[in-house]
C-alpha cells in the first residue's frame, strides 16, 4: 500500500536506469488534519513551566542545517531553478518528517517564480505535483504529472507518483500501468512493491503477499542502501498480512521497526494494530513523545481514552485546538483523520459519518472504508457505507475487517458490477503472474 503522499527522491539523487541500484524514497505523510464542529478550545496554559509543549528540530539536524543553509542561497539568487529545486525536495522531505504542513508552504514559495503555466519546466512541474498530492488535490497532481512524463516518459518518480494517486482514487487499472511504466526502467524492490501494492486490493492479496516477501529476500543490498524502501515494502507487507489476518503482521511491522523505529506512517499502522489487538498500554509508550504530528497525537489520545489515562483530555483538546486552526486556514485535507477523531474521541456519530462521507468521495484506501463503514454502523445508518461494499465486491479486496463490518445487510449485490472492474481484474492478474515469475 502506498503512503499517504508521495515517494520523493532527494534532490542529490540522480536517477539511472543503466544501474541496479534503485533511488531512494522519501514517503511524504501530509498530516493536515480538518477541524470538527466544537466549540472553540480555550488556550492551553500550562500549569508547570517545566512541560514540554512542542519539540523542534534540532540545530544539528543535518537536514535541517542543509536547508537553512540552500534558503540563504536562494534568498540571494531567487530565480535560480536549481537552487529553488533543492530547498522544495528539502522541505518536502520535513514535512514527511516531522508532519508539519507548513513545509509544503515554504516548498511552493520556493518554487512561486515558476507557477504552473504551458512552460513550467518538468522538474518543477513534478515538485509542485507532490505538493498538489500531499494536500489531496489529486486531479491537479495527476494534470501535472501527466505533462511530465508527456515530457520525459522515462521520468521514475513521475510514474511512481501517479501510481499512489491512482491507487488513492482505487484507479487500478491506471495504477497498475504507472507500475508497469516504472518497472519497465529499473528492477528491484521499489517495483516490485509499487505492483505488489495494487495486487493487493484487487483479489491478489495472498500472492502480493508471497512476492513481496520474496522480493525482500532478493533484494537485501537494497534495503541495506535505501532503508526507506524497505520500510516501505516491509509495511505494506505487514498491511497485507493484517487484512489476511495473517499471523504474520506482528513480525512484518516489528521488522520495519527495525530499520526505522521513526517513520511516522509507520508508527500510525503499528498503532492502529495494537489497538485493534487492545494493547493501548503500548501505544502510550511508544507515542507519548510523538505528539508533534497529529495523526500520532490522535492515535496517543485513542490509546489513553482506553487506558483511562487521564492524559486524554487535555489531547483531546489538544487536537480540537489544531482541527480549529486547520479551519481557519480553510483546509480540508485527512477527513479520515477528522472523521475517527470525531466518532471515537467526541462521540458525534452523524457528523462523523458526514465527514467519512466527503473523505470517500476523495480517496479511496482501506483505512478510508473502514471509517465509513465504522461511522455508518455507528449511526445506525449502514446503508450509507454501500460505496465501500461496491468497492469491495467489485475489486475482491481482501480484508478481515473490512468485510466483518460489511457484512450485515451485504447491500452491494444490488449494485451492477463495473464494467471497468473486470479489466483491472485482468491486469492484476497478469501483473500478479509476472512478479510470481521473478
Amino acid at each position: 500500500m502506498f503512503r499517504e503522499g508521495l515517494a520523493l527522491c532527494p534532490a542529490s539523487t540522480k536517477l539511472s536506469f543503466g544501474s541496479s541500484k534503485p533511488p531512494r524514497l522519501y514517503l511524504v505523510v501530509a498530516s493536515l488534519l480538518s477541524v470538527a464542529p466544537v466549540a472553540r478550545a480555550s488556550p492551553f496554559v500550562p500549569a508547570d513551566d517545566s512541560l514540554v509543549l512542542e519539540q523542534v528540530p534540532g540545530a544539528r539536524d543535518p537536514s535541517s542545517q542543509a536547508l537553512r543553509q540552500s534558503n540563504a542561497a536562494l534568498a540571494q539568487d531567487r530565480h535560480n531553478i536549481g537552487l529553488a529545486e533543492k530547498v522544495a525536495r528539502l522541505d518536502i522531505e520535513q514535512a514527511r518528517k516531522h508532519g508539519d504542513p507548513r513545509f509544503l508552504g515554504r516548498a511552493e514559495a520556493a518554487l512561486a517564480p515558476w507557477p504552473l503555466t504551458l512552460e513550467t519546466p518538468a522538474p518543477v512541474l513534478l515538485l509542485r505535483a507532490v505538493i498538489l498530492q500531499s494536500n489531496h488535490d489529486f486531479p491537479g497532481s495527476i494534470a501535472a504529472l501527466q505533462r511530465v512524463v508527456s515530457a520525459e516518459p522515462a521520468s521514475a518518480q513521475a510514474w511512481l507518483t501517479l501510481a499512489a494517486v491512482h491507487q488513492a482514487q482505487a484507479e487500478y487499472e491506471a495504477a497498475l500501468h504507472d507500475c508497469g511504466q516504472f518497472a519497465s526502467h529499473m528492477l528491484g524492490l521499489a517495483p516490485d512493491t509499487c505492483t505488489a501494492s495494487i495486487m493487493s486490493l484487487t483479489g491478489h492479496a495472498p500472492l502480493a503477499l508471497r512476492a513481496i516477501t520474496i522480493s525482500l529476500a532478493q533484494n537485501v543490498d537494497e534495503v541495506r542502501a535505501s532503508p526507506s524502501v524497505g520500510v516501505w515494502a516491509m509495511t505494506m507487507a505487514a498491511e497485507t498480512a493484517e487484512r489476511l489476518g495473517d499471523p504474520s503482521t506482528e513480525r512484518r511491522y516489528r521488522a520495519a521497526l527495525a530499520i526505522d523505529g521513526s517513520d511516522p506512517y509507520l508508527l500510525g499502522a503499528w498503532s492502529d494494530w495494537l489497538l485493534d489487538q487492545n494493547r493501548p498500554q503500548e501505544v502510550v509508550a511508544l507515542l507519548r513523545d510523538r505528539t508533534r504530528i497529529d495523526p500520532l497525537l490522535l492515535r496517543l489520545a485513542l490509546a489513553e481514552q482506553a487506558t483511562g489515562d487521564a492524559r486524554a483530555a487535555g489531547h483531546i483538546a489538544d487536537l480540537a485546538a489544531r482541527f480549529e486552526a486547520s479551519r481557519l486556514r480553510g483546509d480540508t485535507v485527512h477527513r479520515r483523520e477528522e472523521a475517527r477523531f470525531t466518532l471515537y474521541l467526541l462521540r458525534q456519530q452523524a457528523r462523523a459519518l458526514d465527514l467519512a462521507q466527503a473523505n470517500w468521495e476523495v480517496q479511496r484506501e482501506p483505512a478510508d472504508a473502514r471509517i465509513l463503514l465504522e461511522a455508518a454502523n455507528a449511526a445506525g445508518r449502514p446503508g450509507a457505507a454501500d460505496p465501500v461494499r461496491v468497492w469491495l465486491r467489485d475489486n475482491g479486496a481482501e480484508d478481515v475487517r473490512l468485510s466483518a463490518l460489511a457484512a450485515p445487510g451485504q447491500r452491494a449485490a444490488l449494485v451492477p458490477k463495473s464494467p471497468r472492474a473486470g479489466r483491472a481484474d485482468t491486469l492484476a492478474a497478469s501483473a500478479a503472474d509476472n512478479l510470481s515469475d521473478r
